[in-house]
């Protein structure tokens, strides 16, 4: 399946479920952003007794280079004035592990006790989520109006805080000792919260900028003769547009 079908069929699985009143509102916004990922632990499970585990690894996002950090979200509001909405919303972040570090390293390597320092790339040469780290969410979200909309300064303004739940879909490529692998694979939970503010620029249009805070439960990622175990933790600053009808 490709990334454009997933976006437009989760859209309209956001619409399937509602049936609009006279005075009910849709916003759909387009966004891209920077995606920033803490260091984290990276645990490398293969048979023969090989069980690792290396330590504050480094991720960058390259979230300019192709393809860039891009994401689409669908709301819902039972009329104009109402503070809950409801919908869905994806969006492709990436990551790529920063294998030429050295970090500390800890467990067994082929039945052998390892507790030292080691450069990744010794043992794992390229390990990269970079067609997508894929969020696939439904969303909660509520809205205040500050003032009298679209009438004073404070009515252009809608600042709002929501929660999202869902599914994670990385792209994996991976070479460990030589050998390389990609994939999509399914995986979750994947969970976001987020806050931020929507300029209504007309009745229509407006501006949105929002900080999101996901995690991403990547337990047993396939690669050959075992699999990789990371739980990213991603700050992402976004700006897009919103279409309101």
């Amino acid at each position: 399946m490709t990334t454009a079908r997933l976006v437009l069929g989760l859209l309209l699985l956001a619409c399937a479920g509602f049936v609009p009143s006279a005075r009910a509102e849709f916003d759909l916004s387009i966004f891209t952003g920077v995606a920033l990922s803490q260091n984290s632990d990276l645990d490398l499970h293969q048979s023969g007794g090989t069980d690792l585990t290396f330590h504050d690894v480094s991720f960058e996002g390259r979230d300019f280079e192709t393809p860039p950090f891009y994401g689409a979200r669908l709301l819902w509001f039972p009329s104009q004035d109402a503070h809950w909405g409801f919908g869905a919303e994806f969006f492709h972040i990436k990551l790529y592990a920063q294998t030429g570090d050295t970090v500390h390293v800890t467990g067994q390597r082929n039945g052998i006790g390892v507790d030292d320092n080691e450069p990744i790339d010794d043992t794992l040469q390229q390990f990269s989520i970079s067609h997508g780290l894929n969020y696939a969410l439904a969303d909660v979200v509520y809205r205040w109006q500050l003032g009298n909309r679209g009438e004073d300064f404070l009515g252009h303004l809608q600042p709002y805080v929501g929660l999202g739940l869902g599914a994670a879909i990385p792209h994996v490529e991976s070479e460990v000792n030589g050998n390389f692998h990609e994939e999509y694979q399914f995986h979750g939970p994947g969970v976001q919260g987020l806050a931020g503010v929507n300029v209504n620029l007309t009745k229509h249009w407006g501006l949105l900028f929002e900080y999101k805070f996901t995690y991403a439960n990547l337990d047993s990622l396939d690669i050959p003769n075992g699999s990789i175990e990371v739980t990213p933790l991603t700050h992402n600053i976004v700006a897009g547009l919103t279409f309101s009808f």
